[in-house]
């Protein structure tokens, strides 16, 4: 079978790279349709242009040769091509009688391939295997299916032409979206000026580069695609806005009219890295750690959104903000902003509310209101499920009539942290464990900055919340899940450090069940 080099993997596997005709061509194309490409538009044109090019050449050799098929009769001097050896060139130089068993008689012809005599059998009978290809082999190498080839190999060319383009200069990427420089539209001070004055007219956005557009006087005979690429280029590198939307769209905001919240990260939610030894984690401690799904625990995201459950932190019941954790992450779109701006919808009232999404930071801000009227308790379980669309979400939480339960409250005494049970009620479903209130938050806050300014460990810190914990219950026992709650009180940890470092103390001691009890004479003798 005679194939065509542009249709086998081996051409276009990960050794491929462009050459400079590639990317002459890519310019060329680009002065020719005068507008942004997508990386999947080169793609296909360079595909399309490199199989353009075998069979402009497979013609030029067969210009005025024959094409050697063994069924037929050759005389010296004939001038052939060889479709199965490249299209190599060749003269006849002689004739002769051949003769085999199977074959009975035929001719040998000789020919100079590459300087270089060659035998090759003619006049062989027709139904020969030699010749079953020869029909219309040609004929079929001269019409490649693009498409075909694309869908097959196409993302082998697509990262050749991302790692080639991205190094020249006079090339520009927005996304997955490619242009020339010199094609680009003129953008000045007095258009971004302008888009300013946009924006704060509609309360800082966000407003897709469409609306903005028709305000600025650009050159209306440029294609309004190569208007809102060269706006939103433009844009991207002036840091008075951020472009909020999904990955694939474009909307932008006045970074200073964003919330501060948004802007700089809540001081309850910073958090420094803390060194442990994760081979202390016993995998029923590390199933636990998936469960609660801290966001800065390196844990693995689902392969695909999932409605997510999730038990609500002191850190982030005081920020108003949402954990952008492993189970939580992918129910956002993809976005190369760092600040996101996205849309819940109350899945009872139908309330929207406004969510900023802080890759960085990892949390989405903007739900302190919704957590207030609703009542929604430090350990409430609060649902999120994928929207209609990209960017919306719906949100709710265990709703019921509100009851009078026992709960534990954080007070401050005397510089320390203390907790007692009070009933209070509460009208939203919560793990029992992890339910953790306060009536004196600024009291709790001071708390938490003395241990910031004292750069207190979790060992002492679990030191001084455990026994209060303990002696809220008869076996002067504690849940993990009931540390972890606490301790976010006055520092920011994850699971896994919270749970090494009772893992490694002697005076932590666990009884079963993730519970645990504290020996103050260890502790006191420093074991």
């Amino acid at each position: 079978m005679i194939q065509p080099r542009t249709q086998t993997e081996t051409y276009w596997g990960v050794d491929f790279a462009l050459t400079d005709t590639d990317i002459e061509q890519i310019y060329n194309h680009f002065l020719e349709v005068e507008r942004p490409q997508t990386a999947d538009d080169i793609t296909r044109m360079i595909m399309a242009y490199r199989v353009a090019e075998e069979a402009s050449q497979v013609k030029k050799k067969l210009s005025g040769r024959t094409v050697y098929q063994p069924q037929n009769s050759y005389d010296i001097g004939d001038k052939l091509v060889f479709p199965a050896l490249q299209f190599a060139h060749g003269d006849v130089t002689a004739v002769r009688d051949g003769y085999n068993p199977h074959d009975g008689q035929f001719k040998v012809i000789t020919v100079t391939v590459e300087n270089s005599p060659r035998e090759f059998a003619a006049a062989l009978q027709p139904d020969h295997a030699l010749n079953a290809d020869n029909g219309n082999a040609v004929e079929e190498l001269l019409q490649v299916d693009v498409d075909e080839l694309v869908v097959k190999y196409g993302d082998w060319v697509k990262t050749a032409v991302a790692q080639e383009l991205v190094d020249r200069a006079e090339f520009v990427k927005l996304g997955d979206v490619w242009f020339v420089k010199q094609l680009m539209a003129e953008v000045n001070a007095g258009h971004l000026h302008l888009t300013e004055a946009v924006l704060e007219i509609n309360e800082g956005g966000p407003l897709p580069t469409e609306e903005i557009v028709p305000h600025l006087d650009m050159d209306p005979s440029l294609d309004p695609s190569v208007q809102h690429f060269s706006l939103n280029y433009h844009l991207l590198e002036d840091p008075r806005f951020d472009e909020v939307a999904p990955k694939d769209a474009a909307a932008w905001f006045l970074n200073r009219l964003e919330p501060d919240e948004v802007r700089t990260t809540p001081e309850r939610l910073n958090y420094q890295p803390i060194p442990h030894d994760r081979a202390l984690l016993s995998p029923q401690l590390l199933l636990l750690e998936r469960e609660l799904d801290d966001e800065w625990s390196d844990l693995k995201e689902p392969a695909s959104p999932q409605p997510v459950v999730f038990t609500l932190m002191f850190p982030h019941r005081h920020a108003g903000v949402i954990p952008l954790s492993s189970r939580i992450r992918p129910l956002f779109p993809p976005s190369n902003s760092p600040r996101q701006r996205v849309i819940f919808i109350d899945d009872q009232t139908e309330e929207e509310v406004v969510g900023w999404v802080v890759q960085e930071a990892r949390y989405i801000y903007g739900l302190g209101s919704w957590y207030e009227k609703n009542g929604i308790p430090i350990g409430g379980f609060v649902h999120i499920n994928p929207g209609p669309e990209p960017g919306v979400l719906s949100l709710g939480f265990d709703r019921r009539r509100p009851q009078r339960e026992w709960i534990r409250l954080a007070t401050a005494v005397d510089n320390r942290i203390q907790f007692e049970l009070q009933r209070r009620s509460v009208g939203c479903g919560f793990d029992d464990l992890m339910i953790v209130g306060t009536d004196v938050v600024a009291a709790i806050d001071a708390l938490w900055r003395r241990a910031d300014s004292q750069q207190r460990t979790v060992s002492s810190l679990l030191a001084e919340i455990f026994p209060k914990l303990s002696d809220l219950t008869p076996q002067s026992a504690v849940h993990a899940k009931t540390l972890y709650s606490a301790i976010n009180m006055l520092r920011r940890v994850p699971p896994g450090p919270l749970f090494a470092e009772l893992v490694r103390h002697q005076a932590f001691v666990p009884v079963g069940d993730h519970y645990w009890q504290f020996d103050r004479n260890r502790w006191q003798n420093g074991a």
